[in-house]
């Protein structure tokens, strides 16, 4: 019994020492968390106070960047409190490395498929199929949809009523702001580091001045300021010399005339669309061999064919093979053996592979003077332009004028230093009435009929020229 008092007494003396204990920690603790508030309320009072004129400049200098770094430069800048927690720099710089890594560039060993914005329109397509169903089908041709497109502008400019609305629907547009748009973008100079490229599309009115009626200011203004064209009133015998001599100019001599005569046209409106740009990946010349070429009958036909193998874009499948070869200016030649079947949904899988790319010189040109482009506007639903009761009355003081003909030059030349193209267009009017192994390369060898795209890059693709080589 003496034996268990005294454990008792022990286990007392023990709790009363913890407690006592716990009490002290408790009192720190409270004590701890008083002077901490009382330190953060005194932290915050100076960080409020305004920077009186005899504080140190580092402190004003720091002021300034919050002040720059405002998002909302139009609020008055307010006084930053002072964070208690301090922002860890290498943590925002890991974040940025982090976003850079994820926009970089892909690099041209990337075997990704390249992506494309490329949609190739309702009236270049139709234009294409149009003209190989009238006959150029089995011949070497070339067309511009960008220059046609151009000139239907300026006819569009002077245009009213359903004459309009109908050459709008024609070119594939919804209205004339979305016509200007889209000239603005495809007529931008393209962008280049070399100056290796050349890039003109010129637009011009000439008005016969030896025929009733005159050209209105309102629509000079207007083709001047979204067109950048030029108006002329010419006297009929000098009216033909002028015209061949501006495409002569702004086709660098690819097109030296376009018509023989247009002393008896009312109106001629005339676009020129000039390319000349090279290779980033060059042909070297001392490979360039001559070889026979399968023509679309079965026919050989001796051609210059140049060679090369390097990393290019490249897609095949059973029926069809897409090279697509860089050019200076943010220009891409798209060459394409085999059907052309949806075109640009290949295009947008074409991914970076060694390719062994043998294809012929060219040099072609073609001229669509046999009404071919007016059957095809008049396809696609233009019938009011060129009848005498067509409206372009915002055009000319004649309210007579109605298209009698439209006629499209092109001529381009392929070499191992680059491309140079030409396109002239023009729309004659009347006021009467008409009529990936990188030791096996791909191989894209041109030796057979193939079809041609020169395209522009970004996010919207232009096809300035359009062709196909059979023989």
């Amino acid at each position: 019994m003496k034996n268990g008092g005294k454990l008792m007494g022990e286990i007392l003396i023990w709790l009363v020492v913890v407690l006592a204990c716990g009490g002290i920690f408790f009192a720190s603790f409270v004590t701890i968390i008083y002077l901490g508030q009382k330190l953060k309320e005194e932290n915050t009072a100076e960080v409020a106070e305004p920077v009186s004129a005899d504080e140190p400049e580092e402190i004003k200098a720091h002021e300034d960047e919050i002040v720059i770094a405002d998002m909302e430069p139009s609020k008055e800048a307010v006084p930053v409190e002072q964070d208690e927690d301090e922002i860890d720099m290498s943590k925002v710089a890991e974040a940025i490395e982090e976003i850079e890594s994820v926009v970089e560039t892909p690099s041209e060993n990337s075997e990704e498929p390249v992506s494309s914005n490329f949609a190739l329109s309702d009236f270049d397509q139709s234009l294409i199929n149009f003209l190989e169903n009238a006959g150029y089908k089995n011949e070497n041709y070339m067309v511009s949809p960008a220059s046609l497109r151009a000139v239907i502008g300026l006819a569009v400019a002077g245009a009213d009523s359903s004459t309009k609305d109908e050459l709008l629907k024609a070119a594939g547009f919804k209205d004339e702001a979305d016509m200007i748009s889209w000239y603005e973008g495809m007529s931008k100079p393209p962008v280049t580091k070399g100056g290796d490229v050349t890039f003109k599309v010129l637009n011009s009115a000439w008005h016969n001045s030896n025929m009733k009626g005159s050209l209105l200011d309102d629509y000079k203004d207007y083709i001047k300021n979204h067109y950048n064209a030029q108006a002329e009133d010419v006297e009929a015998a000098e009216i033909t010399e002028a015209v061949n001599n501006w495409v002569n100019e702004g086709t660098n001599g690819l097109i030296p005339a376009l018509s023989d005569d247009l002393s008896s046209e009312d109106m001629v409106l005339v676009n020129t669309l000039y390319l000349k740009t090279s290779w980033i990946k060059k042909f070297e010349k001392e490979a360039t061999e001559e070889d026979d070429f399968m023509s679309y009958d079965g026919c050989c036909i001796k051609k210059e064919f140049m060679d090369q193998t390097d990393k290019f874009r490249f897609y095949e499948d059973d029926e069809t093979k897409i090279l697509v070869m860089d050019m200076e200016g943010k220009i891409e030649v798209a060459f394409v053996l085999g059907k052309p079947f949806k075109f640009q949904e290949k295009l947008a899988k074409t991914a970076m592979e060694r390719v062994h790319v043998k294809i012929p010189k060219i040099d072609t040109e073609t001229s669509f003077d046999e009404q071919e482009l007016v059957k095809y506007l008049q396809s696609r639903g233009a019938k009011n332009s060129f009848l005498p009761s067509a409206d372009f009355s915002r055009m000319s003081s004649n309210s007579d004028f109605f298209v009698s003909d439209i006629i499209q030059k092109t001529k381009m030349v392929v070499d191992e230093d680059g491309i140079e193209a030409a396109a002239a267009t023009s729309i004659a009017m009347l006021g009467s009435a008409l009529s990936l192994n990188e030791d096996e390369p791909k191989e894209f060898v041109a030796d057979e009929p193939f079809s041609y795209y020169v395209l522009t890059t970004g996010s919207s693709k232009e096809i300035l020229f359009y062709g196909q080589i059979v023989e």
